[in-house]
């Protein structure tokens, strides 16, 4: 019991006991695009959001595996989609820039793109 109330506390109660709708999950993706992703803690923690609102709409079948992975896509900034889309594209000769990949494929090129910039000095 104890754990469980440790991780309970670890999210805000607002978050916990509000109804989580599409219009909470499109808030947070504009919200996310317009800001930036500089490093691997800004997007664990990006991804930490938006699993949170969007678990329970998955498994609710609100939205599909399909539409999932695209509001995960939306809420990257600009720059990042081309540079992750460049990363995937080189890797896999059958993506086409103009596709959505999966939520997880896109984690793994986006952690390969922002390692690569950080070596770099930083992204942007």
């Amino acid at each position: 019991m104890m754990l469980k109330r440790k991780i309970m506390g670890a999210y805000s109660k607002t978050l916990l006991e509000d109804k989580l709708t599409v219009a909470k999950l499109v808030k947070l993706v504009k919200k996310s695009a317009k800001g930036s992703i500089e490093d691997e803690e800004d997007l664990d923690t990006y991804y930490r959001k938006f699993w949170i609102v969007t678990a329970d709409l998955v498994e609710a079948d609100v939205i599909n595996k399909k539409q999932h992975d695209k509001y995960f896509w939306k809420g990257l900034p600009r720059e990042l989609r081309y540079a992750i889309s460049d990363r995937l594209e080189a890797r896999n000769p059958n993506f086409e820039s103009d596709q959505v990949p999966e939520v997880e494929k896109t984690i793994e090129a986006d952690r390969f793109v922002l390692r690569k910039a950080l070596a770099r000095g930083g992204w942007g």
